[in-house]
């Protein structure tokens, strides 16, 4: 396979303004350079009112509403190139998180409605964005800052399209210095080490170089009872995604986060999963995740 060529963003303005910011203020503000120069959110309640260029577009969905309809079990699917090899279309009826362009599946038509779209990278926002113009109106779509940015860069029209939620970073709230989890409720999350779990996405989730982990803690949110992690592979980074091809492939970093960061915060996730009463199964049959951690689940095979 050709190497894959990083996505380059041509919005020149806005690359200088966020990187004058963080020149210019001190490292705990330094985050919030992530939504400006266009985007700014005000709290509203449990809520935030999103302003695009200054005009007010749309006010997020608070994450207690995603919580009152929680499913027993939670599907969360990424894009793993082991799905080209699965009956995805077993999953019909069941409730699914899918994560970036897992969205395909549902713009195909094997997967209906989904529960929820989660997106961490405003990347993809950015160089998938058509694909999110097609998802039905009223998606509920969970993005974190920069991405919320990406997609008004993408249209401003689709702030209304979706049920908007927000994911702060637990350490970097919107809107307030970064913070100490000294100063946060231990029962919101878990700490082993350098791994960080949310419990709470009302005050936040962490990240660890996947976006399986963003939806892994939305369902410790939820307190769902059983988790299946679905195209969760860590194994053929070199490989184009399930939705992608040789020719459109994207770069990818998950190669060198996955020892680091990645394995640390699964097992931290499994330990947790076993205090609350969570069973968690990998439906991935090329997952480098050991199954020790998170047995295999053979349903799509």
């Amino acid at each position: 396979m050709t190497a894959r060529a990083r996505y380059h963003h041509t919005d020149f303005w806005g690359l200088l303004v966020r990187r004058w910011y963080r020149l210019s203020q001190p490292p705990k503000l330094r985050h919030m350079a992530r939504t400006l120069p266009y985007l700014k959110l005000k709290p509203a309640g449990d809520a935030w009112d999103v302003y695009w260029k200054g005009r007010k577009v749309t006010r997020t969905a608070p994450w207690s509403e995603l919580k009152a309809g929680a499913p027993e079990r939670l599907y969360v699917i990424g894009s793993g190139p082991s799905i080209r090899e699965q009956y995805i279309d077993r999953l019909a009826g069941e409730a699914c998180v899918l994560l970036n362009g897992a969205i395909a599946l549902t713009l195909d038509g094997t997967l209906g409605r989904p529960f929820a779209v989660m997106v961490e990278d405003a990347r993809f926002i950015l160089e998938k964005g058509d694909m999110l113009k097609r998802l039905p109106r009223g998606t509920r779509l969970c993005l974190v800052g920069s991405a919320l940015r990406a997609l008004g860069e993408v249209d401003p029209e689709l702030f209304s399209h979706f049920r908007l939620y927000f994911i702060q970073g637990f350490e970097t709230p919107y809107g307030r210095p970064r913070r100490s989890l000294e100063a946060v409720d231990p029962r919101h999350f878990r700490q082993s080490g350098r791994a960080k779990l949310s419990l709470n996405m009302e005050e936040g989730h962490f990240g660890c170089g996947t976006v399986m982990y963003c939806g892994i803690q939305l369902a410790f949110y939820l307190r769902v009872r059983a988790l299946f992690l679905v195209g969760f592979d860590m194994t053929n980074f070199e490989q184009p995604r399930f939705y992608e091809s040789e020719r459109n492939a994207a770069w990818t970093g998950l190669v060198k986060a996955y020892h680091g960061r990645v394995l640390p915060a699964m097992e931290l996730a499994a330990h947790t999963a076993r205090d609350v009463g969570m069973t968690i199964e990998n439906c991935s049959h090329t997952s480098a995740i050991p199954r020790t951690l998170f047995p295999f689940n053979d349903r799509l095979m």
